[in-house]
């Protein structure tokens, strides 16, 4: 199964009030082209007056990163060779900026830049069997959507490195113990929980919720922000280096 035009690559539903995001690329794992996130960016927008958000993966699998396929390369100007990193930098800031409450529902795995997505809700809810992944290096690319700074203000510079150079898995259940999931479901039952959590904070205040929402941002904004720009250098440079190399290794 491949995409094709009419396959819309997020769709949203409507829970009760509760908006239920799905990232639908399930053939492939739901992982993410430019398209994906200009799609996701339109849902967030078109949700933006739920009472909570929840977004999760179709078909018992969250996502698995940026598609290998397509590259991080969109457009031709100085920063094209990123252009895919720096689109999803700002959905994931219109992701945080929103007021109401936003929980990830993970099952399956969230992978590199959709496990970047995960961390930037509110709230991250994980099957007990699910596990992340930042497999950046074995891919010959470099950390992006911000999991390197996250990872390191959350679990110091040796276990951000271990995961982030290792490329190995976290289970959710260490995860969790860790700080990274805020809830454990039972396998299958993620967006359930997801949704349930996500009511439970939307039954507050909502100028509460969103006073909070806005502390609690305000907290990595100076860090995040400053951190951005080098990161989306950094995988510039990297994607010139990989076309580089494969230049070399055709006509070398």
């Amino acid at each position: 199964m491949t995409d094709t035009a009419e396959d819309p690559l997020v769709l949203v539903e409507d829970r009760d009030g509760v908006a239920v995001v799905l990232l639908n690329r399930p053939a492939q794992r739901n992982s993410l082209r430019y398209e994906s996130w200009t799609q996701l960016s339109n849902a967030l927008s078109e949700a933006a007056d739920a009472r909570a958000i929840v977004i999760a993966g179709a078909e018992g699998f969250f996502s698995a990163g940026g598609d290998l396929k397509s590259g991080p390369a969109h457009g031709a100007g100085a920063m094209g060779p990123a252009g895919r990193v720096e689109h999803a930098q700002q959905v994931m800031a219109q992701l945080r900026a929103i007021a109401v409450p936003t929980v990830a529902a993970v099952e399956g795995a969230a992978v590199g830049l959709g496990w970047s997505l995960a961390l930037s809700c509110d709230l991250v809810v994980a099957a007990r069997d699910a596990f992340f992944s930042a497999p950046f290096v074995a891919r010959a690319v470099v950390p992006d959507g911000g999991l390197a700074w996250r990872l390191t203000q959350q679990l110091g510079r040796h276990r951000a490195s271990s995961l982030l150079l290792r490329g190995s898995r976290l289970p959710s259940e260490e995860a969790h113990r860790l700080g990274l999931v805020t809830d454990i479901a039972e396998p299958g039952s993620a967006i359930d929980e997801a949704i349930a959590v996500a009511r439970e904070v939307a039954d507050a205040d909502p100028g509460a919720v969103e006073l909070t929402k806005r502390l609690v941002a305000s907290v990595e904004a100076a860090g995040l922000a400053s951190f951005q720009p080098l990161e989306l250098a950094v995988a510039t440079v990297a994607q010139q280096r990989s076309a580089a190399a494969a230049g070399r290794a055709t006509f070398g």
